[in-house]
C-alpha cells in the first residue's frame, strides 16, 4: 500500500521504508499502523479490509509509539584481518 509522508517533498528512508517525493510503499501491517499513528496517510488498496479500530491492530503486540520501528539487526560478518603478505 502507498504511504504518504506529511512532508510532500521527503525523499529518504523512514521506518525501513524508502520514500521518494513524499511517497513510500509497504504491505507490512505493523509499519502501516506505525505510519498512521505518526501522521502519515496510508492509501488503502481496493478489496483490503481495514480493522475498524485502527488504534489496536489485531495480532500485534503494543510498542512505544515514540520509537521508530527498526529494521532487523543481523550481526555484520567481517572477514578476519589479513596478515602482511596475504
Amino acid at each position: 500500500m502507498k504511504v504518504y509522508s506529511p512532508n510532500k517533498d521527503y525523499t529518504g528512508v523512514s521506518a525501513s521504508v524508502p520514500f521518494c517525493g513524499g511517497v513510500g510503499e509497504t504491505d507490512d501491517p505493523y509499519l502501516l499502523d506505525w505510519f498512521r499513528k505518526h501522521g502519515y496517510t496510508v492509501e488503502e488498496a481496493a478489496g483490503v479490509k481495514v480493522p475498524e479500530n485502527e488504534d489496536e491492530p489485531t495480532n500485534m503486540e503494543k510498542s512505544e509509539e515514540s520509537e521508530e520501528p527498526k529494521a532487523s539487526k543481523e550481526p555484520s560478518k567481517k572477514a578476519p584481518p589479513k596478515k602482511a603478505g596475504e
